[in-house]
């Protein structure tokens, strides 16, 4: 076995007795209710709420699926930003907090699900129901649909792509959250899913030690493309938490650059 494929079996023999030794010191508790043997229970999970409404992440005014208004839109490479949670809701910042921090990669599963149940709500709202049948509300709902994105109509024609760690990251860390997350939902919504093209080129300060004008300039040049043309695709790039939108909006750029139609955020919460 060469040197370095010894090294890398010794550090993962290492993480299972570390996951070993931490479940005996602290079990599995839902991070909800404290009941034991789910990091979020079912009974929780049901209870997680979805964000009541969208808006233009640049001026914040109010749009139906996070899209940018005119006025700003001339300013990014992203075409909205979806957000699914509010993170002053004390489980969801939890969730995401424990993923991240405490390294529970087991919850960026279920956040995973959650992700993807949003997703769903979304677009059903653009789809005429027999309720709306019934209460007459037909002609709101076609007017209401004439300018949505087609990308939400045709989910299975997108491309979910994760935002990447940069590698040194990765490795410290074991997992990038944003990648189990954007694989999770992709699998449950049966969208196609890549990872490993869109690639973090360039470790600088972490963002969220950084004031909204910071985060822009450090995070630029930051991320590049090893794979192929994407085809006019349309790409929702999922990651846990978005603040200023300065990392999508970096790997929108570079997506855009590689032939990506349009690029929608799809976060789990707004920082």
């Amino acid at each position: 076995m060469a040197p370095f494929a010894r090294i890398e079996e010794f550090r993962k023999r290492i993480n299972r007795l570390s996951g070993l030794a931490l479940d005996i010191i602290f079990p599995v508790e839902c991070f909800g209710c404290g009941r034991e043997g789910e990091w979020i229970c079912s009974e929780c999970f049901l209870n997680l709420p979805f964000k009541d409404s969208q808006y233009c992440l640049g001026c914040k005014a109010e749009s139906r699926l996070g899209e940018f208004c005119a006025d700003c839109r001339r300013r990014y490479h992203l075409d909205g930003v979806l957000i699914a949670g509010d993170y002053e809701n004390e489980l969801l910042a939890k969730s995401i907090k424990n993923i991240k921090y405490h390294l529970v990669k087991q919850a960026a599963e279920i956040i995973g699900n959650y992700l993807a149940a949003f997703l769903v709500n979304e677009t059903k709202k653009l789809k005429v129901s027999l309720a709306d049948l019934k209460a007459g509300r037909i002609w709101e709902k076609v007017e209401g649909a004439q300018d949505a994105p087609g990308l939400f109509f045709n989910l299975e024609e997108a491309l979910i792509i994760p935002v990447p760690l940069h590698p040194r990251r990765e490795r410290s860390r074991g997992f990038n959250q944003a990648d189990i997350i954007a694989r999770t939902a992709a699998h449950n919504l049966s969208i196609p899913y890549s990872t490993g093209a869109l690639i973090r080129v360039k470790q600088k300060t972490p963002q969220a030690k950084l004031g909204e004008e910071e985060r822009k300039k450090n995070i630029i040049g930051c991320y590049g493309w090893s794979g192929g043309r994407l085809g006019e695709k349309d790409v929702l790039l999922v990651d846990d938490v978005a603040t200023t939108g300065a990392t999508l909006n970096e790997c929108a750029k570079t997506l855009k650059a590689n032939g990506a139609r349009t690029v929608w955020g799809l976060v789990v919460a707004k920082g």
